[in-house]
């Protein structure tokens, strides 16, 4: 049995390092791996005496700091962009950091705060952005550590901002095709309540005292809205507990959430759209880490674990793991629900020329402009659809309220 120290980050980023034993240095690296640290470098040491546990590994763990310190995603591109600036100028890290904190008094100023103490205590950037994982997650904290080690720490943090802009910028179009569509919708179930609860009784006296035989759109409507006046607000009160429960095991369960996102992948045309959207940021944030010499594997991880979609991130793990194994990037794609053959295919394009991240970079900005245009072009379809689609249940359950009288008029003049 032998002796091995070694260093490496976790899954969060963060530097570990350790004594383990092992049989040999490829058996040390895998135990590692199945611990989950990555960018190992492993010295042995003399060789150990026998003992009971022959698995033993000493881990020192270096943990984040419990910072409950928060900042909005526009305040921590905001941030970026001016360190970016400032260490541009050739102004040091913590004197930059210290014209941050004089500009602002917030919770970004409390953030800046962190980041020194960390700073002084001996800590690069990075490891100091590692302490507060609720505000830096490891992508973020991966690229700017890569960078650091180059001396282009505000080429990351410029890159960092760009990305949280342009993140910013597709959420917020993909927020506002939505929103109009939702109010429609709304608006469609209010209308449709108000009449079924309280217009369609009023009738169903009038016609009930005439003892009159009803079309059967109008006793069907009636039915409903019987049902709605003795159940509608137990019928609500389960919707509302159905709802929640579901976006908790979503947003708690894996396997929930697995399923769930497969579902959104799969919706006709709304499915498109999420899937262009999250290969638009994978691209980029993929394309950002190789750019800054983070190796394929651990990028991808990095990059899996930034996207939003389960599905994705799953694939993006099962990707990882044949990268690892040898097998071509654009080959372990291919077999992929989540990647079209258009993207495998440049990105088969880039590994070949050797320019994979310029390549990821500009499968980000197509698929970007891809998912803008048919966001702009469906727009304008989907409101009027809708709103005939309200006209339609609107007038129907008024025509049904009437047809009645139509009828009773009818008779009158034959």
């Amino acid at each position: 049995m032998n002796a091995f120290r070694w260093q490496g980050t976790d899954a969060l980023g963060l530097p570990q390092h350790g004594t383990l034993e092992a049989q040999s240095l490829t058996d040390a690296q895998s135990k590692l791996a199945g611990l989950g640290i990555s960018g190992v470098r492993i010295r042995q040491q003399s060789p150990l005496r026998k003992t009971n546990n022959s698995d033993h590994i000493q881990v020192h763990v270096r943990k984040p700091s419990k910072s409950k310190i928060r900042v909005s995603k526009k305040q921590l591109g905001f941030f970026c962009r001016q360190l970016a600036d400032l260490l541009s100028a050739g102004i040091p890290v913590v004197d930059a950091l210290d014209l941050l904190e004089e500009r602002d008094k917030n919770a970004k100023s409390t953030l800046v705060q962190g980041l020194k103490n960390d700073l002084h205590e001996g800590l690069k950037l990075g490891d100091a952005m590692a302490q507060h994982p609720a505000v830096f997650n490891p992508y973020f904290v991966s690229l700017v550590r890569s960078e650091e080690n180059t001396g282009q720490l505000h080429r990351a943090l410029t890159h960092l901002a760009n990305h949280l802009e342009q993140t910013q910028s597709l959420h917020r179009k993909i927020r506002q095709s939505l929103l109009q569509p939702a109010l429609i919708l709304l608006t469609a179930v209010l209308v449709t309540w108000l009449l079924l609860t309280f217009v369609m009784p009023e009738f169903a006296k009038m016609y009930s005292q005439q003892k009159q035989q009803l079309p059967n759109i109008t006793q069907w409507v009636m039915n409903i809205s019987l049902f709605l006046q003795s159940y509608g607000g137990p019928v609500l009160a389960l919707i509302a507990a159905c709802s929640m429960a579901t976006l908790t095991l979503v947003k708690n369960v894996p396997s929930v959430s697995l399923v769930f996102d497969r579902l959104l992948l799969g919706l006709p045309v709304f499915g498109s759209l999420i899937q262009r959207a999250n290969i638009a940021e994978f691209s980029r944030t993929l394309a950002a880490m190789l750019a800054a010499g983070v190796p394929l594997n651990e990028s991808l991880l990095h990059a899996g674990a930034c996207s939003r979609n389960a599905l994705f991130r799953r694939d993006l793990s099962r990707i990882t793991n044949e990268i690892e194994n040898g097998t071509a990037l654009h080959q372990a794609m291919l077999v992929s629900a989540c990647f079209p053959e258009p993207f495998c295919r440049m990105t088969r394009l880039g590994e070949e020329t050797g320019k994979l991240d310029q390549m990821l970079e500009h499968a980000s900005g197509v698929y970007r402009e891809d998912f803008h245009r048919t966001v702009d072009n469906l727009l304008p379809l989907i409101e009027p659809t809708l709103m005939l689609i309200l006209g339609l249940v609107v007038g129907g359950l008024i025509l049904a309220m009437y047809l009645p009288i139509f009828s009773m008029g009818a008779l009158l003049h034959t």
